[in-house]
C-alpha cells in the first residue's frame, strides 16, 4: 500500500517552499513508455521543482523553527539581563535620593549631636547604604543566572546550527579502499 504525502502550507518559511496543493503521482499509474523501471520520479515533477520540495521539506522547516525558536529565546534573556540592570540603576537612585532625604533633614535639625531624631536619621542612612548593597548582590545573582541561561542558549543554537549543516549540506565521503 502506497501512502500519499501531502505538502501544506507552511507558516514562517512560504519564501523558501512554494505551496503544492495536489498529491505526487505515483509513477506506475502513468504511461509505460516513462522510465518508471528504474524508479526515476524526476521525469514526473513539474520542470524546475526539487524533488525535496515536491515531496515535502520537513526537516528543514523543522530545523529553521527550532532555530528560530532558540533565536528568539536568546533575545529575550538580553531582553532580561539589560531590563535587571535597568531595575537595579533605579533602585539605587531612589536608594541614593532617599539618603539625600536624610542627610538634608539632619542638616535642618540643630546643631545638638546626641538628639533622637538625628540619630534615627542617621541609622536610617545605613540602613538604606546596606539596601543598596543588598541590591548589588541580588543583582549580581539575578544576571548570573540569566547568563548561564544565555550560555547554555547559545552552545543549543551552535549545536542546532550543526545539526542543520550536517542534515542540509552533507559532504560526499570517500569511499573506503579495505
Amino acid at each position: 500500500m502506497e501512502k500519499l504525502i501531502l505538502n501544506t502550507i507552511n507558516k514562517g518559511h512560504e519564501s523558501q517552499h512554494p505551496p503544492i496543493l495536489y498529491a505526487p503521482i505515483d509513477p506506475k499509474y502513468l504511461s509505460s513508455d516513462t522510465n518508471v523501471l528504474n524508479g526515476s520520479v524526476d521525469s514526473f515533477l513539474p520542470s524546475g521543482t526539487d524533488k525535496n520540495q515536491f515531496f515535502g521539506a520537513g526537516l528543514e522547516d523543522l530545523m529553521n523553527q527550532r532555530s528560530d525558536i532558540i533565536h528568539s529565546k536568546i533575545q529575550m534573556l538580553i531582553s532580561e539581563i539589560y531590563n535587571r540592570y535597568d531595575l537595579k540603576d533605579e533602585n539605587l537612585n531612589q536608594i541614593g535620593l532617599d539618603q539625600c532625604t536624610c542627610r538634608n533633614l539632619i542638616f535642618l535639625i540643630t546643631d545638638v549631636y546626641m538628639d533622637k531624631k538625628r540619630i534615627d536619621l542617621e541609622r536610617k542612612i545605613i540602613d538604606l547604604e546596606q539596601e543598596k548593597r543588598k541590591e548589588k548582590a541580588g543583582c549580581f545573582k539575578d544576571i548570573l543566572f540569566l547568563k548561564k541561561e544565555l550560555r547554555e542558549s547559545l552552545i543549543e543554537k551552535l549545536e542546532e546550527k550543526q545539526k542543520k549543516d550536517f542534515f542540509m549540506n552533507p559532504k560526499e565521503e570517500l569511499p573506503c579502499n579495505i
